[in-house]
Order: structure tokens, then sequence, then C-alpha cells
């Protein structure tokens, strides 16, 4: 594999795992005040393997201001967040 092929790949992955913690983070129940826990959306994953991508997909819904939390432990999607969610769920899977 070239250059392009992997970062295409990684991006993807990345992709991947940032619509796992929107779709994590998205109450269903419809309340304004629903909080994730971060350490309990780890315990939902393999943490060998997808610690470290978690980790980026936070930081990245952050920066994007899908996702936000006032102290650091506990995560709340954002109204953009939400937006985004829908979105990526309606697009097509790749094969």
């Amino acid at each position: 594999m070239d250059k392009i092929s992997i970062s295409q790949e990684e991006e993807g992955t990345l992709h991947n795992a940032e619509t796992f913690v929107l779709d994590k983070l998205f109450n269903k129940g419809g309340s304004e005040n629903y909080f994730v826990n971060i350490r309990e959306l780890m315990t939902s994953i393999d943490t060998t393997t997808m610690s470290p991508l978690l980790d980026q997909a936070v930081e990245e819904l952050i920066a994007e201001s899908l996702i936000h939390s006032e102290d650091g432990e506990n995560y709340q999607i954002t109204p953009d967040g939400i937006n985004e969610l829908k979105i990526r769920k309606s697009e097509p899977i790749p094969l």
C-alpha cells in the first residue's frame, strides 16, 4: 500500500470511531442533560486497540464542537453533534 491508501484507511477508522462516540453520547430518551462518563465509554470497547483511537476521536469531536465536557470526565453531544450523527447514519457504508 502506498502512503495515500494508509492515510485514507486511518481517516476512515477515525471517522468510524467518531461515529461510535457520537452514537454512544446520543440520548435516545431526549433529555437535554444527558452525560456519559468517559470511563464508561472506554469499558464498552476493546481498550488495547481502540483506546488511543477513541482518545483521538474525542479530541476531534471536541475541536469540531460536536461534543463537550465541562469537567473532562462527563461528555455530552451538542445539537451540531446530533445533526452530524444523523448525516453519518444516512451515509452509505463503504465496501
